[in-house]
């Protein structure tokens, strides 16, 4: 392909640079909700950034790959994609976490949710908005539900 037709990536300037500071000020694994991240931005820059401008730099950063995106019912939450960065897929080394024998944890330990290879095993295509039980155990039930043509799977814990 010839260097005319290559678009070459920009860096994040304006909204886009401050959600990313913003986003990787997070511990690992931390999220952060649409609102919470306009407000922050807006207390950093000590500019205010219109809305739609700060929807359209989340927008563009997720497009790009740059971070990830989960939406919990309404609500859209945000966090900075790990799994693209080379040095962290390399000292991502599996751990099991110690924990002394008189101590007890306080939430329980979810299992994580099935693999997105489970979705073509479904009984019937999921109409938009449709939930499916696929399981329950003891302590969870796992869900697949069909957002806006995506199908996602969900371990939700058993109240009680």
């Amino acid at each position: 392909m010839s260097p005319k037709r290559v678009k070459t990536t920009r860096k994040p300037r304006g909204a886009q640079k401050w959600v990313l500071a913003e986003l990787r000020a997070l511990p690992a694994g931390a999220q952060l909700a649409t609102a919470k991240i306009a407000s922050r931005i807006a207390k950093a820059s000590g500019k205010t950034f219109h809305k739609n401008s700060v929807y359209n730099a989340l927008r563009a950063l997720v497009n790009r790959g740059e971070i990830s995106v989960v939406r919990k019912g309404v609500q859209k939450l945000y966090q900075v994609r790990t799994s693209l960065r080379p040095s962290a897929r390399r000292s991502a080394a599996p751990s099991t976490p110690s924990i002394p024998a008189g101590a007890t944890e306080s939430a329980p330990q979810l299992p994580a949710p099935a693999p997105t290879s489970s979705v073509a095993a479904l009984p019937h295509k999921l109409a938009v908005g449709e939930a499916l039980v696929l399981d329950v155990s003891d302590n969870s039930v796992l869900t697949a539900t069909n957002l806006h043509g995506r199908i996602v799977l969900e371990r939700h814990p058993i109240p009680g």
